[in-house]
């Protein structure tokens, strides 16, 4: 015996009004995006944002721009107490991290707070050392996406490859 579907009739469809209707109200709920967020901000606060980012979680992040106006911006970006965290790090290295640059001879912390986490890690066994390589997604100067490689030994960024 074959059966056959029947096309969505009143019947079918009043059921699922009331879903579509409440994923569209979950949808328009859940607000401006980061992006949008940060367009609305002043050029100053963009300013500041740019320049403490790295220094922020996800969820700061979003907190951030959440945040009802720039006096508020400018206390939340003071508790992360950035000068406090760069000044465990040799000078060339605090150049590097605020230009988000990796260089030789940076410790894997100030890797992470220049680049972030990598997209992924690969573990080698060299001699006797393991040797990662964290995999990056990064911008060129001409604007395209290019793979970048830190080689890390020893907890210790020892080349930046493109």
């Amino acid at each position: 015996m074959e059966t056959t579907r029947q096309p969505p009739g009143p019947g079918r469809l009043a059921g699922r009004v009331p879903l579509l209707l409440l994923l569209a109200g979950l949808a328009a709920a859940c607000g401006p995006n980061r992006f949008e967020l940060y367009q609305r901000l002043p050029e100053a606060d963009k300013e500041l944002y740019d320049r403490s980012q790295q220094f922020m979680t996800e969820r700061q992040q979003e907190r951030f721009l959440h945040l009802p106006d720039s006096a508020a911006r400018v206390r939340f970006v003071e508790q992360l107490h950035i000068a406090d965290r760069l000044a465990e790090f040799p000078a060339f290295v605090q150049k590097a991290i605020l230009a988000q640059r990796v260089v030789p001879g940076m410790s894997v912390r100030a890797l992470l707070l220049s680049w972030g986490r990598p997209e992924r890690i690969e573990r080698r066994q060299w001699r006797q050392d393991e040797v990662e390589c964290w995999f990056y997604q990064r911008g060129d100067s001409s604007g395209r996406v290019v793979e970048k490689r830190v080689f890390i030994l020893r907890g210790v960024v020892t080349e930046v490859a493109p």
